[in-house]
């Protein structure tokens, strides 16, 4: 029976891993369940390389959870080592809160368990809801489209594997249902960072890290998200990080020309 890896960034409470629960159980896999212990939101490709790391078995309802004090990237490397043979997939989720545009999946620890089973050679899925709000993705009809479409890539990309070129496909469904699917690019930016100062009681200052949401750009995943209200789904790879070489050539021969010079 083919095995799945299913994890998150928000915990083993989360109403978004009991969905995600059913539905790869929909596909008739063997389910394995291991997140982390807390939230670990915007945790990226992070790892625990600090203290040791610690796996506890809960069972919360029907599902037997694995928890660790460590990020969703430790989560992959504890699963590999600890059940033996890698799973068929890795899926994480469903995310409290969209992981659309560039500048939110580089931080997503919901991206990141999938990039990193990527990285070790696993397909991987993520899958993120547009509300941060619990109460949300509790609504039925929400949870249906949920399981409805998660269920489907699950089983799609089991049976056929991966799109060549493609190492993680990451879902984000918007707030309110919906049956329209679409593909769509990262846009680049979906907030507008700014850091407010505050004082405490002592009147020493500290500082909160906020966003404000951008206008989103047509033809983008934030747009079919938030704009077209679409089920959204974006194709992502590792080797993207790398532009091309060919653009760093004159800084190579001007490199090149400056040792030359030092060494007359």
């Amino acid at each position: 029976m083919r095995r799945v890896l299913i994890t998150n960034d928000d915990g083993p409470f989360s109403p978004g891993l009991k969905l995600l629960y059913e539905a790869v159980g929909k596909v008739h896999t063997e389910r394995i369940v291991l997140v982390p212990e807390t939230p670990k939101s915007a945790s990226g490709l992070g790892l625990t390389l600090h203290k040791p790391l610690r796996v506890k078995r809960l069972r919360i309802d029907s599902m037997e959870v694995y928890v660790i004090n460590g990020t969703p990237s430790d989560v992959v490397h504890a699963a590999l080592s600890i059940f033996g043979e890698p799973p068929d997939l890795v899926v994480s989720g469903v995310n409290l809160g969209d992981n659309t545009s560039v500048q939110v999946v580089l931080t997503s620890g919901t991206i990141g368990a999938a990039l990193q089973a990527a990285l070790e050679g696993i397909p991987a899925l993520a899958f993120s809801y547009a509300s941060s709000d619990p109460g949300d993705i509790e609504r039925p009809e929400v949870a249906e489209m949920i399981l409805r479409f998660a269920s489907k890539v699950c089983k799609w990309v089991l049976d056929h594997g991966m799109p060549p070129g493609v190492d993680v496909i990451s879902v984000n469904f918007p707030k309110e249902p919906t049956t329209e699917v679409t593909v769509a690019p990262l846009a680049r930016r979906r907030f507008a960072n700014a850091l407010m100062m505050r004082r405490d009681p002592r009147g020493l200052p500290y500082y909160w890290l906020y966003g404000q949401p951008v206008d989103p750009e047509p033809g983008t995943d934030v747009y079919s998200v938030f704009v077209e209200g679409k089920i959204t789904l974006t194709p992502l790879t590792l080797s993207s990080l790398t532009g091309p070489v060919e653009a760093l050539a004159d800084l190579k021969r001007w490199l090149t020309a400056d040792r030359a010079r030092a060494t007359v």
